[in-house]
């Protein structure tokens, strides 16, 4: 995949020692500048600086906008990767930057071989890998049904799952804007657990449903969606 995609680094990670490349801590410290400048106390991430340092961690999260990233990226301590659409590399310096953040490309829509292997691996390495389960961002407050391959994640690799909620970031950056808007934004994270693994066909989508159940407990009930009458286990 990687000798595909002109710019991403071969071989993928840059750093296998657990610390951050110099393109990650350089772009976390631009982020942290221009978010705490803009947002100012109207941002509270404070639930996601004390999260856990170390690995192995499969970390997941809903998605509203395409500020969601850079708050782990800013905020989240230590080193962590994260999955991100393919077409998010198209530019060779952009593939440049997100592989040295350790951002590495998934084909949406379609089983992707090589993204569900290297996440395999830097979880079996110890790494906290950052799942947006949706797929993709929501269009409005309400979580979408989760994709099956977190719990193919969760179930094969067997590591603790972090479910993270994110909501007020739909408002600071609407769909189709470049420019954010100043409102509250607020990151809530919970307990880490490991899903129960049902000895029945399609385990992946209970898993991944038990997932997203955890997530949406965390979540005011508006942004629930299709999880708002599913608890936990």
């Amino acid at each position: 995949m990687s000798s595909t995609l002109r710019g991403f680094p071969d071989p993928f990670p840059v750093r296998v020692d657990g610390r951050r490349p110099l393109r990650y801590r350089t772009v976390s410290g631009a982020t942290r500048a221009v978010m705490r400048g803009w947002f100012g106390s109207q941002l509270d991430v404070r639930e996601l600086q004390g999260m856990p340092h170390d690995g192995p961690l499969l970390v997941v999260c809903n998605h509203l906008s395409n500020i969601d990233p850079f708050l782990f990226g800013g905020y989240a301590p230590g080193a962590m990767f994260c999955m991100a659409k393919r077409e998010l590399f198209a530019l060779p310096p952009v593939a440049w930057v997100l592989g040295g953040c350790n951002c590495y490309p998934v084909e949406r829509g379609a089983p992707d071989r090589w993204a569900l292997r290297t996440t395999l691996q830097l979880l079996a390495r110890g790494g906290r890998v950052l799942i947006f389960v949706e797929g993709t961002r929501s269009s409005r407050p309400g979580m979408r049904q989760v994709e099956t391959g977190v719990g193919f994640l969760a179930r094969r690799s067997g590591v603790p799952v972090l479910p993270v909620a994110v909501w007020g970031s739909e408002n600071a950056l609407r769909r189709g804007t470049l420019l954010p808007r100043r409102t509250n934004v607020r990151v809530r994270v919970g307990a880490p657990f490991r899903p129960d693994i049902p000895a029945v066909r399609h385990a992946d989508r209970a898993i991944a449903d038990e997932i997203a159940g955890r997530i949406a407990e965390l979540l005011p009930p508006m942004y629930r969606g299709l999880y708002g009458a599913k608890p936990a286990a």
